[in-house]
């Protein structure tokens, strides 16, 4: 190449060492092609690998989009009585269930658009008039999923929208209080990252913190990301119960019946629904009780109470809703981005609740019902003086064992019907819910009420315990205590003459209130108040049933003159400020006849499994622990003398209970008590005792609301409450044999 022009400045482009790039270029190709080769050859083995050694499931999960977490139905425990008799119990139930955007009104736009997109190619879409339309089809579906379930339900379109309402507000609600609480954790949030200067802050100081903050602090976004509140995206109970034809036509048609499904649940049900339902309580979805709940455990509720499902408001239901209560299981599901399930997971098996047994013997409750139901509807007669009685306002029959504190029957009345809260009940619960007699009300445990002379029993102890009474010292009874006008005995008031001589036992038996006026006025109202206290009186029991009220045992008076002094003769016959329970006076009876010891009354006897099954996990229920105190300081002696007054009661012809409550099967022991109410409504009437007198085994009480005499009035009724226990064999052998006293011999009046 001698003609090409060399520059003399230029070096010789073909050094004669070293590599020369433009010298092998097939070899530079081979070495690119060989490395995409490689490239390609790991690209694909990978792909066989995962389309030849990846499982289906695998494969599945990797399109998976979204987890969403479903209950596990459960049922809750069985109420049961004594002798095994099912008086709540829970029965599965086919149910609907409806999204909460087609419930929801006026609809959500955004979940109009995702629907009407759901029906539009992806071309469509972005035409205008093509979407409203959709969202027109969309609207036109929701007004004919109505009123296709108003038709095969037959539930009324009201009712539906009605039931439609209140879920929106439930949810709302939710939605709002969710809000609220992320608002303050922002503010809390902002208030800890910009702390603030003191007001007398230095310029630079101040100005040094504009700029710190400026730099440093991110600022605050305008928009606030949408809460995704849960209960919007779930389905919401619409009917609670459905027949089967009706739940299998809507779950095969589920084209008519969009944004629907069929749910497997229970439902409460009280066979016996009249019976002790004061005792058995029901159980009804609540918003009150669970917001209660909610902010009693605001970390997540133990039982899981959700919107829609059954609390116990009253009776054993309430008392015992920590047992009875099922807990419902826990799935979660797996679903690709078509929304089908491509995996299932159970996360919690779902718990059935426990059964609980009552002590309640079912006979004799229903027996005390049916005696009180007939004298709170029927006009009665005196069978003393033939006149006839008011129909009293309420009443309440109680019988307790007098060893353990079991409540063996409780009837309050009037009554209610347990199963008032379902659709179609609704017009007989408005009734029930007018009713001036509050038929709610459990009278055993939350009427307070003053006893009369049923507590001059409790008299009687306080003043044999002071020293300062001689039972076997006569008193003579003129008929009134100073002057004629005021503190008298009821025979002064009908005969204008006195019970003459008495003794303690006499007193008891004749209801002698001068006798315990004297006896008052002697002893001051200390010891009364002192020995009501020990006896349970302004306390509450413990029973084991809701709501229960303590009374009122008014302190002693502080005078033995004046008005003092009137408080105090007052108190002794059971009168003054003193209010007291059913319940307190049966506990009271029981105590002076099991020897001085204060039982603790409750009404359920076991809890869990109540019959042993055919299997080896079988196992027996739980007995309740039932306690009975010895009453502190007082004597056998003191009890004897109480005893024999109560037995005189009954089983003496000059007893104020001979004529209405003895009877000849077996001998009764008790007090009669007639309390004033003031003012011109009827006196209440008592009878408070136990049997049998000389083996006590059941204290009761008898009472009713405004109904005069307690002799004439609740003494025939509490012979008729005995002649049921005897049926029912609940106060064992017995023989009509009254123990007597040689000490306290009943004296004659002349």
């Amino acid at each position: 190449m001698q003609n090409r022009a060399n520059l003399s400045w230029q070096d010789d482009p073909s050094p004669d060492n070293g590599w020369d790039t433009d010298r092998s270029p097939g070899l530079r190709l081979s070495l690119l092609f060989a490395g995409l080769v490689v490239a390609l050859a790991t690209i694909g083995t990978r792909l066989a690998w995962v389309q030849g050694s990846l499982t289906e499931e695998y494969a599945a999960a990797f399109e998976q989009t979204e987890t969403r977490l479903e209950s596990i139905a459960s049922s809750d425990g069985r109420i049961l009585a004594a002798g095994g008799e099912i008086l709540a119990q829970d029965v599965p139930v086919l149910g609907l269930q409806v999204h909460y955007r087609w419930i929801e009104e006026p609809p959500n736009p955004a979940w109009l658009k995702q629907q009407a997109f759901a029906a539009l190619e992806r071309g469509e879409r972005r035409k205008p008039e093509l979407v409203r339309a959709e969202v027109e089809r969309v609207l036109e579906r929701r007004e004919k999923l109505w009123q296709r379930l108003a038709e095969s339900t037959g539930v009324s379109i009201a009712q539906l929208n009605k039931t439609r309402g209140d879920i929106q507000k439930r949810v709302e609600k939710i939605r709002a209080s969710a809000e609220r609480r992320r608002t303050e954790r922002e503010n809390e949030a902002q208030a800890a990252a910009r702390p603030e200067l003191p007001a007398d802050a230095p310029l630079w100081q101040q100005a040094w913190h504009t700029v710190k903050e400026t730099l440093t602090t991110p600022p605050r976004r305008e928009e606030v990301e949408p809460l995704v509140m849960q209960e919007e995206r779930s389905y919401h109970p619409l009917i609670e119960e459905l027949p089967l034809e009706i739940a299998t036509a809507i779950e095969t048609r589920n084209q008519q019946y969009p944004g629907t499904r069929i749910s497997a649940g229970t439902r409460r049900v009280y066979p016996l629904s009249h019976v002790a339902p004061h005792l058995v309580g029901f159980r009804k979805a609540d918003d009150k009780a669970l917001e209660s709940r909610q902010q009693r455990f605001p970390e997540g509720d133990p039982l899981d109470y959700q919107a829609g499902d059954r609390i116990g408001l009253t009776g054993v239901e309430k008392t015992y809703d920590h047992l009875i209560r099922g807990l419902r299981g826990q799935r979660q599901l797996t679903l690709n981005r078509r929304g089908e399930v491509i995996k299932t997971e159970v996360l919690r098996e779902p718990r059935v609740g426990q059964d609980v047994t009552l002590s309640v013997n079912l006979n004799l409750q229903q027996m005390a019902e049916g005696l009180l139901d007939e004298l709170l509807t029927t006009p009665a007669v005196d069978p003393i003086t033939k006149e006839p009685l008011p129909i009293p306002r309420g009443g309440c029959l109680l019988a307790i064992d007098v060893r353990t504190g079991g409540i063996l029957a409780s009837a309050s009345g009037p009554r209610f019907d347990l199963n008032l809260y379902a659709p179609e009940n609704q017009e007989l619960l408005r009734q029930t819910l007018a009713d001036p007699r509050s038929p709610f009300i459990d009278r055993a445990t939350r009427v307070p009420m003053p006893p009369g002379s049923v507590f001059k029993a409790l008299t009687a102890v306080a003043f044999l315990e002071s020293g300062q009474i001689d039972p076997e010292q006569a008193f003579h009874c003129q008929g009134f205590l100073d002057r004629p006008d005021q503190f008298r005995c009821q025979i002064f008031r009908r005969f204008k003459t006195g019970h003459n001589e008495v003794r303690l036992v006499d007193a008891l038996a004749k209801s002698c209130n001068v006798y315990f006026f004297s006896g008052a006025r002697r002893v001051g109202g200390g010891p009364i108040v002192d020995w009501a206290g020990r006896f349970g009186f302004g306390q509450r029991t413990g029973v084991d049933l809701p709501d229960e009220r303590a009374g009122n045992l008014p302190a002693a008076p502080t005078s033995r003159h004046g008005s003092g002094l009137g408080e105090t003769l007052l108190l002794s016959i059971g009168q003054a400020r003193l209010t007291v329970t059913p319940l307190q006076i049966a506990r009271m009876m029981a105590a002076i006849s099991n020897g001085g010891k204060l039982v603790t009354p409750h009404i359920v006897e076991k809890r869990g499994l109540s019959v042993i099954e055919d299997n080896d996990d079988a196992t027996t229920g739980m007995s309740m622990p039932t306690d009975a105190t010895p009453i502190a300081g007082l004597s056998q002696r003191t009890l004897s003398w109480v005893q024999h007054g109560l037995q005189q009661v009954v089983a003496h012809p000059q007893g104020t209970a001979y004529k209405t409550v003895r009877m000849s099967e077996v001998a009764i022991a008790g007090k009669t008590g007639t309390a004033e109410t003031g003012g011109n409504r009827p006196d209440h009437a008592w009878f408070a005792g136990y049997a049998p007198a000389g083996k006590p085994r059941v204290a009761f009480v008898v009472v009713l609301e405004h109904a005069g005499s307690g002799g004439h009035v609740a003494g025939p009724l509490a012979r008729k409450f005995v002649q049921a226990m005897l049926q029912e064999g609940l106060l064992g052998e017995v023989r009509n044999t009254t123990a007597s006293n040689g000490k306290a011999q009943m004296t004659n009046d002349k």
